[in-house]
């Protein structure tokens, strides 16, 4: 049985999540609907499946993990929204009234969920990318003598959050970032080379070359030099390609520069002088998977939106259609919800 829900461009099938049965994950197994139920705590209608080989039921929140976790949709979504914003285990079991090791369970289900359907769909559909731009983020881990950099590549036509590693600033975690991105843009001819512009940082240039060996591209660094945290000159480097490869207004790394002012915001462990930093790692991965979620596939975008072809004349008339990123990359058809990610079937082994 096929279970293909409307808003994605991919198709999904039904499996077994129970991790004890022997048809784990299995995509060509007899699964079928077997009625619904309610929890104590939650009026919604949850559907459950019969396994037909494994011979027992599960709830449509097993494909998150979730299943049994005692919370409603209502409080997985507020922990989903809590934990956007970096709040502690701590803070958001002191709102929502839960123990602190519920939340953390409720957390590594969703965000493990997150990362595995942002793997899906980036691989399922070979992604049209057109212009790159990467760049880092400082905070601390632990202690402010440990730095942690968050490295991020972001497709800028689109604006989608393509992907992001957790590291030292060094070529080892470049090279992880754009490996992950080579995977999803595929190998495919293009008409242009792949525009990609980032910082003067050495290990962009390194991570390139090591893995786009297949892909035509054209590489612009922007080197900035500020003195006394002001800056003074811009100056680019065209590091493979000239000037007319990058036409119009490509040759900067402002959109990037933008998405991480928005990410800092959103974000505590990376806002500036603040205690607030990140004790784990794994708690700093989840946050900014649940972001990655909540950018691409959640926020509508002022710059995506696209005019209406044939406006309503009324008073209180429509001109616009509002895409997120994963909209305008055609991913989906229509945003996405949280309730969408904890019940759509995604298998992890992909």
């Amino acid at each position: 049985m096929n279970h293909a829900p409307t808003k994605l461009n991919i198709e999904s099938k039904l499996f077994c999540p129970r991790r004890s049965c022997i048809y784990h994950q299995s995509l060509d197994k007899n699964i079928t609907k077997d009625g619904a139920y309610k929890t104590k705590n939650d009026g919604v209608v949850r559907q459950m499946f019969i396994c037909g080989n494994g011979k027992h039921r599960f709830s449509e929140t097993g494909y998150c993990d979730l299943f049994g976790k005692h919370g409603s949709f209502k409080e997985y979504e507020q922990m989903c929204k809590l934990s956007c914003y970096g709040l502690s285990v701590d803070a958001i079991a002191d709102v929502l009234l839960k123990d602190t090791r519920t939340i953390a369970t409720w957390q590594r289900g969703v965000s493990k969920k997150a990362n595995v359907f942002h793997d899906v769909i980036c691989l399922s559909i070979t992604l049209t990318v057109l212009f790159i731009q990467m760049d880092e983020l400082w905070s601390f881990l632990k202690n402010k003598n440990s730095q942690l950099w968050v490295f991020i590549g972001f497709e800028v036509d689109s604006r989608f959050w393509m992907n992001f590693e957790l590291g030292n600033r060094t070529t080892h975690t470049a090279t992880k970032l754009v490996t992950r991105i080579n995977h999803y843009i595929g190998k495919l001819s293009r008409v242009n080379p792949l525009k990609v512009t980032t910082d003067k940082l050495a290990a962009y240039k390194n991570a390139l070359q090591s893995v786009f060996t297949d892909i035509d591209y054209v590489y612009l660094q922007i080197v900035k030099k500020r003195v006394k945290m002001r800056l003074v000159t811009v100056k680019k480097c065209f590091v493979k390609g000239t000037e007319d490869d990058f036409k119009g207004k490509t040759q900067n790394t402002s959109y990037i520069e933008r998405f991480n002012l928005t990410l800092r915001q959103r974000v505590s462990y990376l806002q500036r002088k603040t205690l607030g930093y990140c004790k784990k790692k794994a708690n700093f991965t989840d946050a900014l998977w649940f972001n990655l979620y909540e950018y691409n596939s959640r926020c509508h975008h002022k710059s995506l939106r696209l005019p209406l072809t044939v406006p309503d004349m009324s008073r209180f008339q429509k001109k616009w259609i509002h895409r997120t990123p994963a909209m305008a990359m055609g991913l989906t058809q229509e945003a996405f919800t949280w309730r969408f990610l904890f019940v759509t079937p995604i298998p992890v082994t992909h």
